[in-house]
C-alpha cells in the first residue's frame, strides 16, 4: 500500500521517471502489485511520454499478475496512444474493449483527435460520445470546432441547430484551489470572489510583465 501511494502520487504530479523507479523496487522486493499501482505505473508512463512501455505494462498486469485490466487502465492507455498520435491503434483498442465503453475513454480520444487535427477519427468519437451522453455540450463545442477549422460550415450549422434544438448549455469553466484549509472556487466570468480585485490586479501585472 504504502509504494502504490507513491507511485500513484508521484505520476499524479508528474514526476513519472520517478514514480516508475518505485514501480522496478517493487518488483525487485518481490511486492506484488494490485490493480491500482497499475493505474499509477500508467499515468506514470502517460507523464513520462513513455509509450511502448505503457503497453508493456498494461500486458504485464494479466499476464504476469492475472489482474484484468479495467475501465481506467483501458482510458490510460487509451490517453497516451491518442496524445501520441497513434490515433487508429486507440480506437481498435476501444473496439476491443471487454466492457462497455466509458465518456471519459472516448473524450481522452476526441481530445487526442482535436490535437492532431483528425476530423474522421473525432467525427466518430464524437458520434459515440452524443450516443452515450446526448447531454455534454463540450462535445457539441469539440466537434463544432473541428468543422469550423476544416471550414465545413454546413456541419457546423447543423451542430448549432442540435444543440438549439436540444437546448444544450455548456458549464462555464471551473477551479476549486485549498489554500491553508480554505477551499476557494473559480467560475469563468464570475468575478464575485472576495478578492476578485486583486486577483485580477496580479494577472494585469503578470500580462505586463
Amino acid at each position: 500500500m504504502t509504494l502504490t501511494a507513491l507511485i500513484v502520487v508521484l505520476a499524479m504530479c508528474g514526476q513519472g521517471n520517478k514514480a516508475l523507479e518505485y514501480f522496478y523496487e517493487m518488483q525487485i522486493r518481490g511486492v506484488k502489485p494490485d490493480a491500482i499501482t497499475f493505474v499509477g505505473v500508467l499515468v506514470a508512463c502517460s507523464h513520462a511520454g513513455l509509450v511502448d512501455e505503457r503497453i508493456s505494462h498494461f500486458n504485464l498486469m494479466s499476464e504476469k499478475y492475472g489482474i484484468r485490466p479495467s475501465i481506467e487502465h483501458y482510458g490510460c492507455l487509451v490517453y497516451i496512444l491518442g496524445r501520441a498520435g497513434r490515433i487508429a491503434k486507440a480506437e481498435e483498442l476501444i473496439k476491443n474493449m471487454p466492457m462497455a465503453l466509458d465518456h471519459f475513454v472516448l473524450g481522452g480520444l476526441l481530445g487526442a483527435c482535436r490535437i492532431h487535427d483528425n476530423l474522421e477519427a473525432a467525427e466518430r468519437a464524437a458520434q459515440q460520445l452524443l450516443e452515450l451522453l446526448p447531454d455534454n455540450g463540450g462535445s457539441y463545442v469539440i466537434l463544432s470546432n473541428r468543422y469550423s477549422s476544416s471550414r465545413k460550415w454546413k456541419k457546423v450549422k447543423r451542430i448549432r441547430e442540435l444543440v438549439a434544438e436540444r437546448n444544450i448549455k455548456k458549464p462555464p469553466g471551473c477551479i476549486l484551489i485549498e489554500v491553508d484549509g480554505v477551499v476557494h472556487e473559480f467560475v469563468k466570468g464570475d468575478p464575485s470572489h472576495p478578492q476578485s480585485s486583486e486577483i485580477y490586479e496580479m494577472v494585469d501585472d503578470m500580462i505586463n510583465r
